[in-house]
């Protein structure tokens, strides 16, 4: 891959949430008070960085929009956000999808669960930074983020054609 990336898709899962309370469905589950930190440190971590996300794609769970409104500071105002129920309820296939659908955007955010964000990005990094790429193996942390780059729009990204940048975790930014 060149230099410089033709797009870049940001992964995002979700941050630590409660258990369901009685009564409660797994949906609408929110996020529990260090779920709510973790996403705070996460925003003061990305709006110290020039991401440049231009569409963002969420789940509609619970803890998932919670997620994305704690982070929505770092973003640009006016980005475009979409929230899909098949982020939450079916498996890597409708990450594709919806990262395809989205593809005209050149930095997309999607935000949703495991164990679909650490299949999709297991099945997405062809290679990648090693430090990055032994983290995901160890599995994808509540309120982790991770960068993969394509030399290819998204509309087109396929298994295997994407360069994992990093991964970040809780404790990456935890001293911020």
């Amino acid at each position: 891959m060149s230099a410089v990336p033709q797009s870049r898709l940001f992964i995002l899962r979700h941050a630590h949430s409660s258990w369901a309370l009685p009564g409660e469905r797994d949906h609408q589950r929110a996020l529990d008070e260090r779920g709510r930190a973790d996403a705070i440190r996460l925003e003061r971590h990305l709006r110290e960085e020039d991401w440049g996300v231009d569409a963002v794609s969420s789940s509609t769970a619970t803890r998932a929009t919670e997620t994305l409104d704690l982070v929505r500071p770092a973003l640009a105002a006016g980005t475009p956000e979409h929230f899909s129920d098949a982020l939450y309820a079916l498996g890597v296939d409708a990450y594709f999808a919806e990262t395809r659908r989205l593809g005209d955007a050149t930095a997309l955010l999607l935000i949703g669960h495991n164990p679909m964000v650490e299949e999709f990005t297991i099945s997405l990094a062809g290679s990648g930074d090693e430090e990055a790429l032994a983290t995901l193996r160890n599995g994808f942390p509540t309120c982790g983020l991770a960068t993969v780059e394509f030399s290819t729009p998204l509309a087109e990204v396929t298994p295997g054609a994407g360069v994992l940048r990093r991964l970040l975790v809780p404790a990456d930014f935890a001293r911020g």
